[in-house]
């Protein structure tokens, strides 16, 4: 999981006369989609919004594997949904800081002066490159895992999240 997002709240029941707490966690995950089409970066931006959630976003070592696996699969260079926003790398989701990294040797360079997207190359690292490249793309979808906490019981609630 990638995030966890505690929310305290107190609720009064009346026919007990009780006040208890809740706490829900709130955990997304992503699960990847490889797109066999090539497109450019907006262009893959574009269709991952309008298709899944986003672009791929990776964060933590888990989902570094969940992506590495399907890379794998399909041995590939992809476009991912990380970019240079001029100041810092951040992901087109959500639009993320980076926490996670996993850049091959001497990148990111901005060869040229216009490498502002991020290609996960098929050797498994990644690289800037130039936005207007076609490549295949890796889409993620959301799942937003709520578990529902109280003094004794726990309740695990699972959505999918899809853009409409």
């Amino acid at each position: 999981f990638s995030h966890v997002i505690w929310i305290e709240f107190s609720v009064s029941i009346k026919s007990h006369l009780m006040l208890d707490k809740y706490f829900f966690i709130l955990c997304d995950s992503h699960d990847y989609v490889l797109i066999q089409e090539y497109k450019a970066w907006n262009e893959a931006q574009d269709f991952c919004r309008k298709n899944y959630i986003d672009l791929a976003t990776v964060q933590t070592d888990e989902e570094w594997s969940e992506l590495n696996k399907l890379r794998a699969k399909y041995r590939s260079n992809t476009w991912i949904g990380l970019y240079d926003d001029v100041n810092s790398w951040r992901w087109s989701f959500r639009d993320e800081r980076l926490t996670y990294v996993n850049w091959d040797m001497n990148e990111p360079n901005n060869y040229r002066g216009n490498q502002y997207c991020v290609m996960l190359h098929s050797d498994g690292y990644w690289h800037d490159e130039d936005c207007d490249l076609k490549c295949v793309i890796i889409c993620q979808n959301g799942k937003i895992h709520i578990l529902l906490h109280t003094l004794c019981f726990y309740y695990p609630i699972v959505l999918n999240i899809r853009r409409p």
